[in-house]
């Protein structure tokens, strides 16, 4: 029998998914069981909330995702979000929509995925609500820590700041082009699926990027890195250049880009779901590969902050168009897998 098989009723899965969740320990004073849980927040920190759903047919199709990689996504680009604003996860809710017909194999391989990534990264699952629907949705709400008056916003960019980035840019948009596009699951084109399927940000570097006092706005690129960028010129009103030849790319895009039809530029620019961290540092901040040795994440330099606004793209110093356009629900066409 299914582990959370609906069967048992609303109260039985509960009841189940408390067992599997275990007992949320450090400062949750009430979790699951009650009306609401109880946090206790450390002192000299502050809150720090997030909240994203995943709507089948919306943000993903069953078609090209499995329920465990669903599971620890939902969770993922909670934790993206939070390593963002330099952020310590320290739990997370569930709003769990599912129809009555799904299959107890879909529904126990999403919540192992998300309880086996809620163990993984200490944000343990304390709450939450579940309700039969017409189709299959996830709404996580994650909760983290910051010391206070040092969560690192979109608005603290300033002139003359370097802007950096993360590992690397366009996987995700790949994998999902080429799951799309139903070639298979060709040795090349493995890492790509994979890296849509199961993101994992980097979230644990914003807490530590935080601390340093030489950072000064960050973001996580969800909907592509030329939009997610704009946020931050918008917000700290100033404008960024891109140079887009020290842009990221992963191993092998070149190659299946070509084979999709694509570019593999436009898709780490505007492709999105890489939850990669973009992050802005003052001039007298240690390089990249000096922050890449201290830190142990893959990073690179990629632009300047300047007077202006919005984002401009350059190669050899001349403004570039690469044509592309970061996520949009509503003016997206078709579905895609995350916001």
């Amino acid at each position: 029998m299914a582990r959370f098989a609906l069967g048992r009723g609303e109260f039985g899965l509960i009841a189940a998914l408390r067992r599997a969740a275990g007992r949320a320990r450090g400062p949750w004073r009430v979790a699951i069981g009650d009306d609401a849980a109880v946090l206790r927040v450390p002192a000299g920190s502050e809150l720090v909330t997030t909240v994203d759903a995943l709507v089948e047919d919306v943000h993903f199709r069953f078609a090209t995702t499995d329920a465990r990689s669903l599971g620890r996504k939902a969770l993922a680009v909670n934790l993206s979000d939070l390593g963002a604003m330099g952020a310590t996860p320290v739990g997370c809710l569930l709003a769990l929509g599912v129809p009555r017909h799904a299959a107890g194999a879909r529904l126990d391989g999403f919540l192992a995925g998300l309880l086996a990534a809620a163990r993984a990264s200490r944000c343990p699952l304390v709450g939450g609500d579940t309700v039969a629907s017409p189709v299959f949705f996830a709404s996580v709400t994650a909760f983290g820590v910051a010391p206070r008056g040092r969560a690192l916003l979109r608005s603290g960019a300033r002139p003359g700041d370097r802007v950096l980035v993360t590992g690397t840019l366009g996987a995700s948009a790949l994998g999902l082009a080429w799951l799309e596009s139903g070639r298979g699951g060709a040795a090349h084109a493995r890492a790509f699926v994979r890296r849509h399927r199961v993101p994992r940000p980097p979230f644990g570097l914003g807490a530590r990027l935080a601390r340093r006092g030489d950072v000064t706005a960050a973001i996580d690129v969800s909907d592509g890195l030329v939009q997610d960028l704009g946020h931050v010129a918008r917000e700290s009103g100033v404008a960024i250049d891109v140079d887009v030849a020290r842009v990221p790319l992963p191993a092998g895009a070149a190659r299946v880009a070509a084979q999709l039809g694509l570019d593999a530029l436009a898709s780490a620019l505007h492709g999105g779901e890489d939850y990669e961290l973009a992050f802005c540092a003052r001039r007298t901040a240690p390089s990249a590969a000096e922050l890449s040795r201290k830190l142990g994440v893959p990073i690179r330099e990629i632009g300047r902050v300047r007077r202006g606004r919005g984002v401009r793209l350059l190669r050899d110093g001349k403004v570039v168009q690469i044509p592309g356009s970061g996520w949009d629900h509503f003016k997206a066409p078709a579905a895609r897998a995350e916001e």
